[in-house]
């Protein structure tokens, strides 16, 4: 281990590195071997979360080590509001918080933490008992974008024992982090009871793990590229998915497949649903599924759709000619002198109203036959999840337009007090008031 580490990130001439450092012995040797090394422009940073009374003096002695180094130390605390949670997840939160703004106040392009191989293989194990999502199992990377700048970790390759021997070596002074040894928290229960166990089984656990964690990370951008490709064939647009190119591959890539369509359009999906929306795209009976976030989608004869929550249509009536009404759909008006081929030529009674559907809607048939609506609009194979949304013209629960059917499938309501009618249906719709 020698200040050479940080030779293969292949920073730039005197680049400014932010060093997080707890005054822990991990940090406290990154800090040694990056002020060792050439070109680096270093600034300390180190936070006390206040969860424990020797907090305030570890930090101090970060301030004095950085002081005697001769490089520059930014302190912060995390200040808790009444009633916020010092979970572990809570404390990282705010800690990486800091290390943002902090990287920013002071340019720095690199922000360095002292994770090592043992931090990684806890990590795995802590996120596949928490979660076991393949994504979350390529663990802690070496190098990433950040907040618009680099995040890197150059001790990952070093267990925790080579970094103390390093310490020992060239008497690098360190505080002894009393949190380590606390079990309430479940990182330590893992550190001091889990991994012992796997080690004494293999010695060879941490080069496994550094392994496992690089071709996984090759696996899963392999898989992405796949799944990309696989999303181009499906998706008929935004909105629809058609399955059946799917349905012959194995129930783990039909997962695959399904839980990346449904994370385009709510990314926290539960993976619960994956097995009952696979279920459905086999049966012709439609069913919906809510996604969360105000998503839902419709599951039917191998084709998936999502649902727009559109604005509710308010019911308008119609009592007299050239009355305007403006839906997100466009601009409704009965008129008597408009040309046939911009409207619809209906024979009707006014007053009539211009509203979505009802419980008890009826049409008549040209064969004079009564029909309930729903079963009228399963006959003409309007999906489910559009029927709700369709605009009728009803005189009570009498309909006789639907939105986007012919009107020789219906016929007259009405044949006494007949006015010729044209309702029109303007294209020019004011976008602003489409957004559902």
């Amino acid at each position: 281990m020698s200040p050479k580490l940080f030779q293969r990130f292949g920073f730039a001439p005197h680049t400014r590195v932010l060093v997080a450092v707890s005054g822990g012995v991990d940090s406290m040797v990154l800090l040694n071997l990056a002020v060792k090394a050439a070109d680096l422009d270093v600034v300390v940073a180190t936070f006390d979360h206040r969860l424990r009374p020797e907090s305030q003096q570890e930090q101090a002695f970060v301030v004095a080590a950085a002081q005697q180094l001769q490089v520059p130390v930014v302190t912060g605390q995390w200040r808790r509001s009444d009633g916020q949670p010092t979970s572990e997840a809570a404390a990282r939160q705010a800690r990486y918080a800091f290390l943002a703004a902090t990287a920013a106040e002071q340019h720095a392009e690199v922000v360095m933490t002292a994770h090592h191989a043992d931090d990684q293989l806890e990590t795995i194990l802590f996120r596949l008992a928490r979660s076991g999502d393949p994504a979350a199992l390529i663990g802690i990377r070496a190098d990433r974008a950040w907040h618009g700048r680099r995040l890197v970790r150059p001790l990952l390759p070093y267990s925790k024992a080579m970094i103390r021997s390093y310490a020992d070596q060239h008497n690098v002074r360190f505080c002894e982090d009393s949190s380590n040894a606390d079990p309430h928290y479940a990182r330590n229960q893992l550190r001091h009871q889990v991994i012992p166990a796997f080690k004494k089984q293999n010695t060879q656990l941490l080069a496994h793990i550094q392994t496992f964690t690089m071709e996984q990370t090759g696996l899963l951008a392999l898989a992405e590229a796949q799944l990309a490709e696989w999303l181009q064939r499906l998706q008929v647009d935004d909105a629809t998915v058609n399955w059946r190119a799917a349905s012959s591959q194995p129930e783990a890539v039909q997962r695959l497949l399904l839980k990346k369509i449904l994370q385009q359009w709510q990314p926290n999906v539960d993976r619960q649903l994956l097995s009952p929306v696979l279920a459905s795209l086999s049966g012709t009976k439609e069913r919906r599924f809510d996604l969360g976030g105000g998503i839902s989608i419709a599951v039917q004869s191998e084709q998936i759709v999502r649902l727009t929550r559109q604005a509710p249509v308010k019911p308008v009536t119609f009592t007299k000619l050239d009355q305007q009404h403006r839906t997100t759909r466009g601009i409704f008006s009965l008129q008597t002198s408009v040309a046939t081929d911009k409207g619809t030529p209906v024979r009707v009674k006014l007053p009539i109203t211009l509203r979505t559907r009802q419980a008890g809607d009826v049409v008549q048939l040209p064969n004079g036959v009564i029909q309930k609506l729903r079963r009228f609009l399963i006959n003409t194979k309007i999906p489910a999840y559009q029927r709700d949304q369709l605009l009728v013209l009803a005189r009570g629960h009498q309909v006789f337009w639907v939105e986007g059917q012919p009107l020789e499938r219906l016929s007259a309501i009405d044949q006494t007090d007949i006015l010729h009618v044209v309702l029109v249906q303007s294209p020019d719709v004011d976008k602003s008031e489409d957004k559902s």
